[in-house]
Order: C-alpha cells, then structure tokens, then sequence
C-alpha cells in the first residue's frame, strides 16, 4: 500500500516541482511559452478526455469551446473589468453552460451522428466569432491585456505558474472524482448504457454532466490561453486544432490523466518536430522501432491479430520514408497527423501511457489498493419477513411490437417474499413480460402495481429507483470494472456527498463503507476472493453470479432473474440455487425465468406458464407440471427429472 502511494502520487509531486523549477535553471522566454502552452493544453486534454476516453463519444467541438473560453474571458476583461479570477471564471462558466445546452440533443445521439453534431457546433461558434466583428473584432482579431490578480500584475513566468498551479488544482479534482461513483459511472456508460439505468444510475445525467464538466475545462484553458497570448482569432480555433486535440488525447492514451499530459506535451512539440528534419527522422525511425518491436512480439506470441501488428510497422515507415522525400515537412503536417493517429489507434488502443502503465505495474508489482473489511450482510440487506401482503401486481398487461402481440393481456400477483417462476416456451412472452415491468420497455396497455402504487412505464432508472432490478438474459456487466467496482456502482443510498466535495476528495469515508457493502455482496455470491479482477476476465458463471450481486446492491423490494442458470455448469447451476435461496431467506420477492425445471421446481413458491404471451396456467411446480396444457404447450412429457442437491 506505501509502495503504491510513493509511486502514484511520489511522481505526480516530483513531476509538478520538476515543471515549477524551469524557469529558475532555464531563462529562455521561448521555452517558457511552450511550457506554459503545455499546461494549458493539459486542462484542455483532460477536459476532452472525459468524452472521449470515458463517455466513449468523438468529440469535436472542445477546439470551439476553448475559442468561446478565450473570448469570454478577454471581452469580460475589455467590458466589464473583471481581474484575472473573476474573468477565469466566466469563461469556465460559459464552458458549462454552453457544454450542457449541446449535450442535451447531442447526448441523444450515438457514434457519427454526435461527431456531426459537436462539429457543427463547432462551425457555427467560429462563424458568429468570425462574424460579430462589432463584439469580437472578427477576421482583424481582438487585442487584450493581461489582468491582474488581487492587485498583482503578471509577468511571463509569474503567468506560467498560475497556469501551473491550476493544472495541477484540476489534476486532483480530476483524480478524486474518477476514484468516486461519479467515475465508476463514466466509465460504466461505455459497457453498458442499460445496465446502468438499471441499476438506478441516470445514464443521459451522467453523460451531460460529464460533457458539460470537460467543457468547463475547455473553458477554463481558453481564458488562459487569450491572457497567454493576449491576442485572438477565430482561425485558431477550426478543423486542424481539433484533429490534434483528438490526436493528443488517443496518444497520450485515454482515461489516464498522464497520457492527458503526455498528448499536451505532443501537441506543443509537433510544430518543432516538423520544423526540425533532423528531430523529425529520429523521433519517427524510433517510432518505427517500437513498432516493430511491439509488433512482433504480439504477432509471435499470438496475442496481437496480423493486421493490428503490421498496419503501425506501415504506417510508420511512410512517414520515415515521407520525411526524406519531401523538402518542407510542415506543409505535410496534416498527412503526418494521420499516419500518427492510424498507428496509434490501430497498434496501441490505449495510447502511448496506458501501454506504459501496463508495464510499469509488472516492473515494480504494484498491488492492487487494500480492500475495506466486509459489511455484516445484515447491515446491507436487511431481513424483510414475508407475509400474505401482494408486492407486484399486473393487471391485463400487453405490448405489443407493431401486429405482434408479444404480451396479450397478463393479469396475476406475486406475494411478498416469493419466488416467482415465469415459464415458458421460447417465444412466449416472458422476458418481454419482465422488460415491460423492468421499464426497458413501455405498455401498450394495462397496470403495474408496486405495493399497490403504480410503476413508472418506459424507463429503467426510474423503475429502478422505485424498487425493481434485475439481471438480464444477455449479460450487462461493466466489463472495464472490477466486480467491486461493478457492485459499487449500483449501492443505493450510498452516495449522498454533492459533487464539489468529491471533487476536493472528502468522499473518501463515504466511498470507503461502499466498499465495504458492496464486498458483503460479493460475498454472498462466493466472488470476494476475485474482487480486484475485471468483470471482463472472470468465468462465466461467475460473470452470471457478479450480475446478481450487483442487482441485489440496488436494495431492491422486487428483484427479477433472467434466465441466471442459462449456460451455466451444473456445480455453477447447485451454487445458483443456493445463492437464490440466501436471498429468499433474506425476504427478497424474486421473479425468476428458467428453463430448467429442476431448478424451478425446487425454488418457486409459484410459478405462472405463459404461451403466445398469455397466462396459461398458475400453480405450484408440481401442479403446472402435470396440467395437460403445460404439457402440450411447453414441456411436451410430465417432467419428473430430480432437483438439484442444495448440499
């Protein structure tokens, strides 16, 4: 644990003393705009990629919000008197307000149709600040001077560590809210948008904040990149800043803030590197080299596909080849780009820092954090007695998809603290009957009664936070996650500190009993021992057990289980049952879909058998299993195959 503090955060602090040092040992006034320009571009980056490494979403409108930052600020400046702080602020404000009024129609939208939009943002903010020439000078420019700050007026390296230290006050705000639930849902929304509504975490709320946050920060590093430059025009803000933004962001590495920092450093250095041929051909031969080495060994060790490998090798060698055939390489600047962003995407997805991360954790074995003790699983789900008192209610349900009925009037009541089996033919209605009830799905008509109040129709999150959740019969995990994390994710009533706090880091307590929940869950399901490993790598059944976990972290009055025992071995199949058992005896109502009839037979109170999404028979396993319409319609021979051995 000390070891993995000193080295995350020992060369953070080392790295920012490194940086503030320069201009002490370095008096070049050329040198220091880049540097200052680097820490600018490093807010930018880390804005940016909050859409694009965590929301998943091309984003190609941060140029625009940078123009519209630095013209906020300057004209506050120029018009209203604001010193430094306050004129910073308007234009971090203008980010947030303008970045939420696009996510709301742009967040609607998925893969090239939101690229489209934040483009076409783009194009209009740099034609109203291109033509509102009364305001902003337009084509000619706009000419500021830099104010001061409590009184203090700023000289270039003065300037350089204002610049400094808010790259640095973002960084830890950053920090501490991807460590938060906040975090745990960003990346969450890129797995599985549905999942997360179902768990009760508001996908679309969650996405417009996290757009209009990384917009602030565009806001933010345009105030200071007009008082860096005190002169401004709308040409610095168009097509080819966004293309090396997005260049930045996929090769410094996404979801990291290093490989933020790394991008902005790329990005301040590009115009030196193709102005300079000679620093051009080695950075590019060595890119060149890491290519094939990185290549090969992936190829010969049979974990990287042939394209994956060679596509990088031939990508870097034409721009070796490009850099000793053309006389100028910055009139080539944009083809350069390309061939950089190709071989980055293709040969290294996680960028240039994640590659890095992955073998620095194997040089120097950096554990994994320490784990909180379990909660008493009491504490977390409390017992709830059964009684005769009915939980859900349908009342003539349907929905139908066009002429397909594919629930056609279903009426029955489940009581509180049953298991509740819905059985079936393929076809018949059943999980279509739970996605109506789940909210994935609208009524065409009919009730849904929870403890007699009406359930909100068409909408997973807030079914969710009524009291229903689920598993699903595909599966939805956050396969970037943890199962902790996948756990911690959907605790209810958890999380209850407002997002400023977290951004300070006062959530560590809140966040650190989380923990401790969400692992008296895992252990109920058997997953405690695999809590640090990604929901991506573990088993199958072990995958369908982490599911039910973080269903049951919901808190839920209603849990529905669909089809859990789907493809699972018969020792995952008898822990399956144990598992739904324990939470009978926790007093959970439990709808649950299966096939296998063992297993029904030995968990269900009730069971309901639904044909041609009607309800064709209600009863105990026993009774619908001899019913001669079951029989015909479902299991084709009185089933007599012995249970499961809940041993």
């Amino acid at each position: 644990m000390i070891k993995r503090i000193l080295l995350l955060r020992g060369t953070e602090i080392l790295c920012l003393l490194l940086l503030a040092s320069i201009p002490f040992a370095i008096d070049n006034a050329y040198v220091l705009g880049l540097l200052t320009l680097l820490t600018i571009y490093g807010i930018l980056l880390i804005g940016l990629d909050v859409t694009v490494g965590y929301l998943g979403q091309v984003n190609l409108a941060q140029a625009a919000f940078l123009g519209l930052g630095a013209y906020a600020g300057a004209l506050s400046v120029s018009l209203l008197g604001l010193d430094m702080l306050g004129a910073l602020g308007v234009s971090m404000l203008t980010g947030l307000l303008l970045g939420a009024l696009l996510a709301f129609p742009a967040l609607r939208l998925e893969g090239p149709q939101f690229a489209l939009a934040t483009l076409s943002f783009s194009a209009l903010s740099t034609t109203v600040l291109n033509e509102w020439e009364s305001l902003t000078g337009g084509a000619q420019g706009l000419s500021l001077t830099r104010p001061a700050l409590f009184g203090h007026a700023f000289n270039a390296p003065g300037f350089y560590w204002l610049c400094l230290i808010l790259l640095a006050l973002v960084w830890m705000a950053m920090r501490n809210l991807l460590a938060s639930q906040w975090g745990r849902a960003f990346e969450a929304l890129r797995d599985s948008p549905i999942a997360t509504d179902a768990m009760g975490v508001s996908t679309f709320r969650h996405k417009v904040a996290g757009f209009a946050f990384g917009s602030s920060l565009g806001g933010l590093a345009g105030g200071l990149y007009a008082f860096n430059f005190q002169y401004l025009q709308p040409q610095s803000f168009t097509y080819d800043l966004m293309v090396i933004l997005l260049l930045g962001v996929v090769l410094g590495g996404r979801k990291s803030l290093w490989g933020a920092f790394f991008g902005a450093a790329l990005i301040v250095l590009l115009p030196n590197l193709l102005s300079n041929r000679l620093l051009f051909e080695l950075i590019s031969a060595t890119g060149l080299l890491l290519a094939i080495i990185a290549g090969g060994r992936g190829w010969l060790k049979k974990t990287t596909p042939a394209f994956q490998a060679l596509a990088p090798i031939i990508a870097m060698s034409l721009l070796v080849t490009g850099g000793y055939l053309v006389e100028n390489t910055e009139n080539w600047r944009k083809a350069i780009f390309a061939l950089m962003l190709f071989a980055v995407v293709v040969g290294l997805p996680d960028g240039i820092m994640g590659f890095a991360a992955r073998y620095l954790t194997r040089l120097f074995r950096i554990a994994p954090a320490t784990l909180a003790k379990p909660s008493n699983l009491t504490d977390v789900l409390p017992l709830s007695p059964s009684d005769d008192q009915v939980l859900l209610e349908l009342k003539n349900l349907t929905r139908y998809f066009g002429g397909v009925k594919a629930v056609d009037g279903i009426s029955m009541s489940i009581q509180k603290g049953h298991v509740h089996g819905l059985i079936g033919p393929n076809g018949s209605g059943k999980s279509t009957a739970v996605n109506v009830i789940s909210g994935l799905y609208a009524p065409t008509s009919g009730e849904i009664l929870l403890l007699g109040h009406p359930l909100p129709h068409g909408s997973l999150f807030k079914v969710a936070r009524s009291g229903v959740s689920r598993t699903f019969q595909n599966l939805q995990l956050f396969g970037e996650l943890s199962a902790l994390n996948n756990v911690m994710l959907a605790l209810k009533d958890a999380y209850r500190i407002p997002l400023p706090m977290v951004m300070l880091g006062l959530a560590k307590k809140e966040d650190h009993r989380a923990q401790a929940d969400a692992l008296a869950l895992l252990n109920l399901v058997g997953l405690k021992e695999q809590a640090n490993v990604h929901a991506r790598d573990l088993t199958y059944g072990a995958q369908r057990f982490l599911e039910i976990a973080r269903a049951l972290a919901c808190k839920p009055e209603l849990l529905i289980l669909d089809e859990p025992a789907a493809g699972l071995a018969h020792p995952d199949a008898a822990k399956l049952v144990l598992i739904i058992k324990a939470i009978r005896q926790r007093g959970i109502t439990t709808i649950l879909i299966e096939h296998h009839m063992n297993i029904v037979s030995e968990l269900c109170d009730v069971v309901t058998v639904i044909d041609g999404g009607r309800v064709i028979a209600q009863g105990t396993a026993n009774e619908v299993k001899r019913d001669p319409i079951v029989i015909q319609a479902y299991l084709g021979v009185a089933d007599d195959e012995p249970v499961i051995a809940s041993s």
